[in-house]
Formats: structure tokens, sequence, C-alpha cells
């Protein structure tokens, strides 16, 4: 199941519209054993000065970004995957960024982030009439392999008047969220709609049943506890977990992290946009079940298992 935007909301987005749409993959042969793909995230370009209070340099994200295409090129991949935040704020910075993607030799999916969401309201608020923020959740897939991309800014300050109550709705769980003390209870997260989390689990119900591996993109973390995780995250935690899905990637904590839940990883990437010459971005494959995220720049290279080893008991 795809969300398509409406005929009008494309006229006026024209192809950044495009950029939140499933990718096209080329075939993969059957004989294949191993999955590879890139990630990035959070490149925020902006035509501003460097942060005061964050070490974010925005202008330079072009640059890194470029760097980072340059050597994706340059490996078999099946597809990137940009984990959101494309841009910082104003809406020519698309112009400026997508260009830089063109040069991108693979399919491209992309997550909405909350700047691309805060950049797309305004600019669709500013219509007659107002259109709301479109929703962005969709999946992809290879022989044997499900990729399901989810959309934290479906319930989220950033719908607009032309979203209906949803903005106000937004603002009752984020006041649900303050009166609990909750660490992600921050106006710049998000959460995932009940319609989503329904769709999110029926998709999960037929990867099950077709005995697929399952990975899930998203730009808010959902783990562990950190103030820039989904509003929602302990529910998609227990959905993902319970359909055992292999791993969860997100941006937006531009520090990085990473847990495993059960059998599940969840990855945080760090921010391209931090720091005047940091370039992380990553390269995964998946063979057999053992996760291996190869990182560049200060993102940390992991190797995962699918299964945690146990510490054979001594006997005496």
């Amino acid at each position: 199941m795809t969300i398509s935007l409406t005929a009008e909301q494309r006229q006026i987005l024209g192809h950044v519209a495009a950029l939140y749409e499933v990718p096209e993959l080329a075939e993969v042969a059957h004989s294949s054993t191993t999955l590879r793909f890139g990630l990035i995230a959070d490149p925020q370009y902006a035509d501003a000065e460097p942060g005061v209070s964050h070490p974010r340099f925005y202008r330079n994200s072009l640059c890194k970004l470029a760097k980072a295409i340059t050597e994706l090129n340059d490996h078999r991949l099946e597809f990137v995957v940009t984990l959101g935040d494309l841009v910082d704020r104003d809406w020519s910075s698309f112009a400026a960024v997508l260009p830089v993607y063109d040069a991108l030799r693979h399919p491209h999916a992309v997550v909405i982030g909350n700047h691309d969401a805060q950049v797309i309201t305004e600019y669709l608020a500013e219509q007659t009439p107002v259109l709301g923020l479109p929703k962005s959740y969709y999946q992809f897939s290879q022989p044997g392999y499900r990729f399901i991309v989810i959309d934290g800014n479906d319930l989220s300050l950033y719908c607009n008047e032309g979203n209906g109550e949803e903005r106000h709705k937004a603002q009752q769980a984020l006041n649900e969220l303050i009166d609990q003390q909750s660490p992600q209870a921050q106006s710049w997260n998000g959460a995932v709609g009940s319609q989503q989390l329904a769709w999110i689990e029926q998709a999960l119900q037929e990867a099950q049943a077709l005995q697929e591996t399952v990975l899930v993109f998203g730009h808010y973390p959902l783990a562990p506890e950190n103030k820039h995780n989904l509003w929602n995250c302990d529910q998609l935690v227990d959905l993902l977990c319970r359909y055992g899905v292999r791993a969860y990637f997100a941006g937006h904590d531009h520090e990085g992290n990473y847990v495993r839940i059960g059998k599940t990883d969840f990855i945080t990437l760090k921010g391209m946009v931090d720091g005047a010459d940091r370039l992380p971005f990553a390269r995964v494959e998946l063979k057999a079940g053992e996760l291996t995220v190869n990182g560049y720049g200060p993102e940390i290279s992991r190797v995962l298992p699918s299964e945690i080893p146990t510490k054979a008991s001594s006997t005496s």
C-alpha cells in the first residue's frame, strides 16, 4: 500500500513530492545471498551560518553529501535511504540539495524528517486553499525482504489547518506526555497515528506469512529512551519486536545511538550536518541474519548477529 499525494499537491510540490514515494528498484537475482544498502542521516542543508548552540555547519552539507554519494556509487547496493531532514529551513533549500542527489546511481528511499515537514507544511499553508501536510509512509521489497518506511510526522505539530483536527490531537498527545514527564515530550517530535499503525501491522503480518526479513526506516528513534524519540515509541517497539523485525534505522538524534531489544536492533545514525568536516554515513550488509554496519567518518561500525551468543555455563 502506498500513501499517494493528491494531484493538486503534486502540482505544487513538484519534484519535492517525488522524494517521499516508493523507489523503483532494479531486479535482484534470486541467487543473491547478501543484501547491501547505504544510509545517510540529517544532511539538514540551509544557506545559513553555523549554529551557535549546536555545531551544525549547514552550508557544508552540500559538499559532504556529494562526497558520501560518490563513495556509495562505488559500491554495489540495492538502494540508499536518507533517514530524514534533507533541509533545515526555507523552501529554497530543496532547490539546492536535490541536484546533489541527482548524482546518486542507486534507487533512493527518503524518510520525511521534522525539518522537512516544517518547511513543507509552511509552504502548503501559504496556498489557497491551505493544503495539509501529506503522509509519507510506504513499503518496497526485494526477494525475501520487506522494507517499511514510517512517517513520524503523521501526528505532530507540523500538521496544519489543512490536516483538520490532527494538529489539535497532536497537541493533546504532547500535553499528556508532558504531564507524564516523558523525555520525548518535545514539540519537535511526533507520532505515528492509528491508521498508520494498522497499516504497519498489516504489512508485518504479510511479511510474516511470506517469511520475509523486515527492515524498518524512520526519522525518529524508538529506543533506547531519549528525548529525540517518537512520541509513541513504546508502542512501535512492542509492535516491531512482536513480529521479529530484524532492525530499525533512524536519524534525528545527531549523536547516534544503539540498543537491541529481543531480536531487533535499533540503530540511530549520527547527523551529517554536525561539524565542519565530520562526514558520518554507512553501508549496511545483511547476510544469513548477520547485520554489518560499515561506518564512515565518526559513524560507528557494528557486527550484529541474528542471535546474541550466550556464555556456556561452567561445570565443576
